[in-house]
């Protein structure tokens, strides 16, 4: 399957509105084997569900995941203003 400029938007809007990512900082990437995925997530469950709804989208294209997982933690010390 050829990936084009409305391939790319689709996948984009499917990763806003889709209820189990609502997500929109992913970038949809065209390469010239497939896409790319491009971005960061809170977890590596979140990752894999993004994976998963484009993949089941597009199941003949081949997807690069470049989806990293942002590290979130509580600060170390305390902030004094």
């Amino acid at each position: 399957m050829n990936v084009d400029q409305y391939t790319e938007s689709e996948l984009q809007n499917l990763l806003a509105e889709d209820g189990r990512t609502a997500e929109q900082g992913i970038r949809v990437v065209r390469l010239e084997t497939g896409l790319a995925l491009v971005g960061e997530v809170e977890s590596a469950q979140r990752r894999d569900t993004i994976m998963k709804l484009v993949t089941e989208r597009l199941p003949d294209v081949r997807v690069h995941c470049d989806i990293g997982v942002t590290r979130v933690h509580e600060p170390d010390e305390v902030e004094e203003l």
